[in-house]
């Protein structure tokens, strides 16, 4: 299946994750999820989504911001946005 979001996109978001979690070697994987980062709890969980709404310039409904889980549930939500 074909990435649906640019590289630009993706480098994006992994910028941002590094951001967020302070972790210059973080690699953004799909599987990645508070399950795997231990640093994404729900604190963290809020400051990437407003990281993302900050660096991207979207805003998410409730809805979306509790299906973001994983990184290719946030790549989902950010391809239905665009």
């Amino acid at each position: 299946m074909a990435d649906p979001m640019p590289n630009n996109t993706r480098n994006s978001l992994q910028n941002i994750f590094r951001d967020v979690f302070d972790d210059e070697q973080l690699q953004l994987r799909d599987e990645l999820s508070p399950e795997t980062l231990p640093a994404w709890d729900s604190l963290g969980h809020i400051r990437l989504i407003s990281a993302l709404e900050d660096e991207l310039q979207l805003s998410f409904t409730l809805d979306e911001i509790e299906a973001m889980s994983s990184v290719a549930k946030i790549l989902a939500v950010l391809a239905d946005k665009t």
